[in-house]
């Protein structure tokens, strides 16, 4: 057998480099094209389990939970047919995605049933996405009271809050810190005793809702406040008699974001601060 002389060792050792060479970039090639379809799958996956639906005005979307918004001013949202699903993702809100003042949500009360209402953090029927907002941060019950009335209906509502809130109701001069539960009666008669009754809460002389998080010593919100107010209006329903009975339709508008929501300081899975303010409390 020739040995193989010292130049021929050479050209082997060199084509031995590059082959490892181009082995190299292949195995490189092959793991940067599988990194890229990994990355691809998670974000496909992470869209498609988005369940965050925005709905503009002047739009109308149907299906089997109908979602209906008209374009009026004041935008009015019927929440009797809207159901909100909690969401906890990464995610980047834009001002589009937050509550706007002047927003009506629209409640509807069957006469033989009850209905609650929440205002939350990242779920209840009103979502806010606000730091300074709890879930179950004010829960709204609304029982129908004196069925047997064939002319008008009476309300029971009892408020719970799990965060701070700072109420004001008809024909009160100032906001006071609410109580963990409270209890009022809309009704034309006194039906329980020992519980606040009011003969109407029309859109003049709303129940005034302040929520936020940290109250000073003078009772005044230290970093902001979201300002919501319910009021009722009436509407004829049939009885099971036939006969036509004044009952109630219930609304909670949003009156005010202040100072206002600070998109660029929002956390990583969308939750907005309040705008920083100079100098005082609100």
């Amino acid at each position: 057998m020739k040995p193989y002389s010292l130049e021929q060792i050479r050209i082997l050792e060199e084509k031995m480099n590059t082959y490892e060479i181009w082995v190299f970039v292949l195995v490189l090639f092959v793991a940067i094209l599988l990194l890229i379809v990994v990355m691809q799958r998670l974000a496909l996956a992470k869209f498609k389990s988005s369940e965050f639906i925005k709905i503009k005005p002047n739009t109308k979307w149907k299906s089997n939970d109908s979602v209906e918004l008209v374009n009026e001013t004041p935008d009015i949202v019927d929440m009797n047919t809207i159901t909100q699903t909690p969401v906890h993702m990464e995610q980047i809100v834009s001002g589009k995605d937050l509550p706007e003042p002047g927003t009506i949500f629209k409640f509807f009360v069957p006469s033989d049933g009850k209905r609650k209402i929440e205002i939350g953090q990242r779920e209840g029927s009103v979502i806010t996405r606000s730091s300074e907002i709890v879930d179950h941060h004010l829960t709204l019950e609304i029982t129908p009271l004196d069925q047997s009335n064939l002319e008008c209906l009476s309300y029971q509502i009892e408020f719970r809050r799990e965060g701070k809130i700072l109420v004001q109701y008809p024909n009160q001069p100032d906001f006071l810190e609410m109580e963990i539960r409270e209890m009022i009666l809309i009704s034309t008669s006194p039906l329980l005793e020992d519980v606040r009754t009011l003969p109407s809460v029309s859109v003049n002389t709303p129940i005034r809702f302040r929520l936020g998080g940290k109250l000073s010593l003078d009772g005044k919100f230290k970093t902001g406040y979201l300002e919501f107010h319910l009021y009722t209006k009436d509407i004829l329903e049939r009885t099971s008699e036939g006969t036509k009975r004044t009952e109630k339709e219930f609304y909670l508008k949003l009156y005010k974001i202040f100072p206002g929501y600070d998109t660029a300081m929002q956390s990583r899975d969308g939750i907005v601060p309040m705008l920083a303010r100079f100098g005082g409390r609100v």
